[in-house]
């Protein structure tokens, strides 16, 4: 009866010191998006983005996301106009702050410069818990100059108007030029991007909990190029902790990879052109099922030719990127019943709601995640 179920949860808490909560949470829908917004300035001392929306287009860039209404944004080169997307974006959105901006005087590059930022619809909670630079970049005077700006990622944590949790990382990787890519003198940027793509994939691998991961941007690979499928999907798969999947790959090539072209040939110009929904391109969404937990699939794939251009010339897109938008279905982990987390042996720590992470037993009151389930400190 529930006096012995009473007194049963009485014992639980004393000895456990910890009372499991599971969200009543049902399946549900949510769309996400990845835009390089291109947002450098026209000019500092000399021309660098002539044909970018800065000031005229970024403001329509702004009202094309309204019209298109998708839940979560990430973007990457978001650099001096942020200030004219935020200010339209605000009635609908919750943001997080600038990712660096070129003073056009004086030639003033602050650091951290990133241009990554993410902005969710008002109904999802969330924060920003981590920004990261790459450990390793290349081509300062060249190869696309990345070295000029600390490329990195950002990590989210996020609760859909639902209840169900997904944890976003939004980065930008390492170009190379147009003449590299082409004539296949890009080794040395594909090897970075190889440590770029490590790097994320062990800072995945650290945090992972019951919460899927959705892993989006400006990723500047291509699987007929890069390691990608490799070092970061085969990598991850191979751990038994989690799946990996590429919503293109499944959605558009019905799970089929491109064919690795030798490294040493060069490309043929249409590699680069080919922006139809069946081509690929660098803006990529991927999705990570964590093994026992909730668990995403993905329902449409999207990149938008149409709807993205100028309202004075409908044949010059907003921006040099086109969005890639992903609608998904979030499906909560299965499982019930009370346990005390003294029982446990597993030690990858605590997370709390808001996003910190605990490597010790949490002392203080409030709700917790561990190990795929949800705990309360009386």
């Amino acid at each position: 009866g529930w006096g012995k179920m009473k007194h049963w949860l009485q014992t639980a808490i004393i000895c456990g010191g910890l009372l499991p909560v599971y969200a009543q949470n049902q399946p549900e829908e949510f769309t996400v998006a990845t835009l390089n917004v291109d947002g450098l300035p026209a000019e500092v001392v000399f021309s660098i983005n002539p044909d970018g929306p800065c000031e005229k287009y970024t403001p329509e860039i702004a009202d094309y996301l309204l019209r298109k209404d998708y839940d979560i944004v990430g973007f990457q080169e978001n650099f001096n106009f942020y200030d004219l997307l935020f200010q339209r974006l605000e009635v609908s959105y919750h943001h997080d702050n600038c990712g660096g901006k070129i003073a056009e005087e004086n030639f003033v590059i602050p650091y951290p410069f990133d241009g990554i930022s993410l902005i969710w619809h008002h109904g999802i909670e969330g924060a920003r818990t981590d920004s990261v630079c790459w450990t390793e970049s290349y081509g300062l005077l060249g190869h696309a100059n990345d070295e000029l700006a600390s490329k990195g990622f950002r990590r989210y944590e996020l609760t859909l108007k639902g209840g169900s949790q997904v944890v976003v990382y939004n980065g930008h990787w390492d170009a190379a030029g147009d003449e590299d890519e082409l004539y296949g003198y890009d080794d040395p940027d594909r090897q970075t991007r190889l440590s770029q793509l490590r790097q994320l994939r062990d800072s995945i691998m650290n945090y992972l909990d019951h919460r899927p991961v959705i892993v989006m941007g400006d990723l500047n690979c291509y699987y007929g190029r890069d390691s990608l499928r490799q070092h970061f999907i085969e990598a991850i798969d191979a751990t038994g902790r989690a799946k990996v999947t590429d919503a293109w790959i499944e959605l558009v090539r019905n799970g089929e990879y491109p064919e690795m072209i030798f490294r040493d040939v060069p490309l043929d110009e249409e590699f680069f052109v080919d922006w139809g929904r069946e081509g690929e391109v660098h803006d990529k969404i991927l999705f990570i099922n964590p093994t026992g937990g909730s668990q995403l699939t993905a329902l449409s794939y999207d990149m938008d030719r149409e709807g993205y251009m100028r309202s004075d010339n409908p044949t010059v897109p907003l921006g040099d990127h086109y969005p890639v938008a992903v609608r998904f279905r979030i499906d909560p982990a299965s499982g019930s019943g009370i346990r005390s987390l003294q029982a446990s042996q597993q030690t990858d720590g605590y997370f709390s709601l808001n996003g910190e992470r605990l490597q010790a037993r949490p002392t203080r009151k409030g709700v917790y995640i561990y190990n795929g389930r949800k705990y309360v400190v009386k």
